[in-house]
């Protein structure tokens, strides 16, 4: 096989990544002796054609440990390596080559008690915050380990709603107002603004006197869910469904020491690589070039 031989084949293989004149130039042959030898040279497998895509999806796909969407996947594959590519290709090469994109059922959650004290809602879903320590918000979920026997640990979240960030968490095997304390002691060191807001649900471990003289004492301004509106805490509920579906991606923890590793590690990840669909990108990429 001669030299133009192979640059009209690298031609033709590149060419559903790139321009073709941009190609042809690169290789140094025409772009009408390309497609003269189109009509006449050896066709090229739809494989052959797929290969640099599927080299890069696959890196991709590994990164985020098979957890992106067909538009986070686009819209990845074009930060990353300025390549643009619809809807109908991406959802052939995952068919094709990737295992398909894991889902998990959510396990219903059971109505709380009666709440010690009521607070208005005066986060009110206005999700958006305009800089970040001035508007969080906070919650409980369970995570399943079965080693030395089945139980549950439980993960306490505070998320700051600029960015989607995840600022402060702490993960025990109560769900108690330690829990809860131990994540507002790391959301004391990560710093914030002094009346800041911070949202929750009717949980007991949100509405009871203990809790609502801690964030006093820590200037914050408190903020709860309408009983029965799941919606009203919508953003910290995403995460914990993007984590529990995700997580399993890189690693499935079995004892209490292993889900304390994959949760510190998934939320690493969340943070400061996987892109969301809003922002583009992480959510630390995204405070940093704000703040730039």
């Amino acid at each position: 096989m001669n030299g133009k031989e192979l640059a009209f084949r690298y031609v033709e293989t590149h060419r559903e990544l790139y321009p073709i004149t941009f190609l042809t130039e690169t290789v140094g042959v025409s772009r009408a002796g390309y497609y003269k030898w189109l009509k006449s040279g050896p066709k090229i497998s739809q494989e052959e054609r797929d290969k640099p895509l599927l080299i890069k999806m696959l890196s991709l796909y590994h990164t985020h440990g098979g957890n992106l969407g067909n538009e986070r996947f686009i819209n990845e594959l074009k930060s990353k390596y300025q390549i643009v590519i619809g809807y109908k290709r991406i959802t052939r090469m995952r068919e094709r080559y990737l295992m398909p994109l894991k889902t998990k059922r959510r396990r219903p959650r059971k109505k709380d008690q009666m709440p010690h004290i009521t607070i208005k809602n005066l986060l009110n879903r206005n999700f958006k915050a305009i800089r970040p320590g001035i508007k969080f918000c906070v919650d409980i979920t369970y995570l399943e380990i079965i080693k030395p026997k089945k139980d549950f640990m439980y993960l306490c979240s505070i998320m700051d709603l600029y960015n989607n960030e995840i600022v402060a968490y702490s993960i025990g095997e109560y769900q108690d107002q330690g829990l809860v304390n131990r994540a507002l002691d790391c959301l004391a060191e990560k710093g914030y603004k002094k009346g800041a807001l911070l949202h929750s649900d009717q949980g007991s471990q949100f509405t009871n006197y203990g809790y609502c003289s801690r964030l006093k004492e820590m200037r914050l301004t408190q903020s709860m869910s309408r009983r029965g509106n799941c919606w009203d805490n919508a953003c910290i509920e995403s995460f914990f469904g993007k984590l529990k579906t995700e997580m399993p991606g890189f690693t499935v923890p079995e004892t209490a020491e292993e889900m304390n590793q994959a949760v510190e590690d998934y939320i690493a990840y969340y943070n400061h690589v996987r892109p969301q669909l809003k922002l583009k990108m992480s959510p630390v990429n995204y405070r940093v070039q704000s703040a730039a």
